[in-house]
């Protein structure tokens, strides 16, 4: 004899399944934009030390993070 089917665990499958496929979808993008990152030689940010002579929301001078730091 077979069991009835659990509706519940049913739906829990298909859940699992949606996440699954969301997730290999962002994957996919994320391993893409790595690749071209790479590809144009962008993939590690760069430290520009040019100061800055510009004033913020508050009126302050905006320092470069060096500077300030």
């Amino acid at each position: 004899m077979e069991s009835p089917i659990n509706l519940n665990d049913a739906r829990m499958a298909r859940e699992v399944e949606c996440a699954q496929s969301k997730f290999q979808r962002v994957l996919v993008q994320w391993a893409g934009d790595v690749l071209e990152l790479r590809r144009r030689g962008r993939l590690l940010p760069t430290w520009d030390s040019t100061p800055v002579q510009a004033i913020g929301q508050d009126r302050a001078r905006v320092e470069p993070m060096n500077d300030a730091a």
